[in-house]
């Protein structure tokens, strides 16, 4: 306990917390404040926090351009799937018998059907 005492009283005395405290709201309005060696020592933070607030906006701008390009694909998976189910109802519809044997009669085909089931030889 003693040794925080010691760490808090070498701060108070120090001359760059004084100077700092000795500022007024019209040292902070001009920007005077800048040029005190307390703020001169904190310079590199400020920049260190500066360039982080820049990494972490721009990488928010990234994820949302790459979330709002996944919702993108999505739409176009969504869309493929349609016209897949739809072609291939399509393709089912002139596969059926019924509709190859009228097609066969439109065109004038002389084909017969097999009276005979097929049976497959192993």
């Amino acid at each position: 306990m003693s040794r925080i005492k010691n760490i808090l009283e070498a701060i108070k005395g120090s001359e760059d917390f004084s100077e700092l405290r000795a500022s007024s709201l019209r040292d902070i309005l001009t920007g005077r404040i800048l040029t005190k060696r307390v703020v001169w020592k904190q310079y590199g933070l400020a920049a260190l926090i500066a360039l982080l607030a820049f990494f972490y906006i721009d990488n928010r701008f990234y994820c949302e351009k790459q979330l709002a390009k996944e919702i993108k694909l999505k739409k176009q998976l969504q869309d493929i799937k349609y016209e897949s189910l739809t072609i291939s109802a399509e393709l089912m519809k002139i596969s059926r018998q019924s509709y190859v044997q009228r097609l066969i009669i439109e065109k004038g085909i002389d084909l017969k059907d097999n009276k005979t089931a097929a049976v497959a030889v192993d």
